[in-house]
């Protein structure tokens, strides 16, 4: 999992609880408050009181309860280190950037690594907050369609990035992320084996 942020944690929250053999968080950012409301569970006031506290760390200690094979990179990834993620089964990014999405993705498919991007944008539009939650799956069936689905170009002013509370946008990210994994492993019926989906909240249509 690339990214312990809001869509991140939940995505570690749901494969926490399968039987992989191994987990593996890359993040190098630290747990502050803000992230707490866009994750799953409830940190205690002394969370915060340690000083530089790693998201990946964070999240190891509760995770590391349910599964034993978590295991924590403190890094942010990039071309140069992307050789760490080769032979991985599959991957997650959750990132905030079109232009890191970008340099990942593209690394992976060096790589013939399967991977999943989960994207999520909000806007706002007369006081009342607009979103759409997308997940894009480059397999070995399809890895052509990328440049379709995001750009390469960030948002500079991407409401995303203010603090917002969308915990629940989050959770559905990773949770349709999570079954179009489970889906691509053959463990639930996968009829259409879509390779990019959206939900969108004024309509509430996946």
């Amino acid at each position: 999992i690339i990214g312990l942020g809001g869509t991140g944690s939940y995505i570690l929250d749901l494969v926490a609880k399968t039987p992989v053999a191994e987990i593996h968080l890359f993040d190098d950012d630290v747990f502050e408050l803000h992230n707490a409301f866009r994750a799953p569970g409830a940190p205690s006031a002394e969370d915060f009181d340690e000083k530089d506290l790693k998201k990946v760390n964070f999240f190891f200690r509760i995770y590391s309860r349910m599964h034993s094979g978590i295991r924590v990179h403190e890094v942010r990834v990039t071309s140069g280190n992307i050789k760490q993620l080769e032979g991985f089964s599959f991957v997650f990014i959750c990132v905030d950037k079109n232009s890191v999405r970008t340099e990942i993705s593209g690394e992976l498919l060096k790589l013939n690594v399967p991977f999943l991007d989960s994207g999520l944008g909000v806007d706002l539009i007369r006081d009342q907050l607009v979103s759409t939650v997308r997940v894009t799956a480059v397999t070995p069936v399809m890895s052509d369609h990328l440049s379709r689905r995001f750009g390469s170009e960030d948002r500079i002013d991407d409401l995303y990035q203010s603090n917002i509370q969308i915990a629940d946008l989050n959770s559905i990210n990773a949770a349709l992320a999570v079954m179009k994994w489970k889906r691509w492993c053959g463990y639930y019926q996968d009829l259409k084996q879509e390779h990019n989906s959206f939900y969108i909240s004024s309509t509430n249509k996946i």
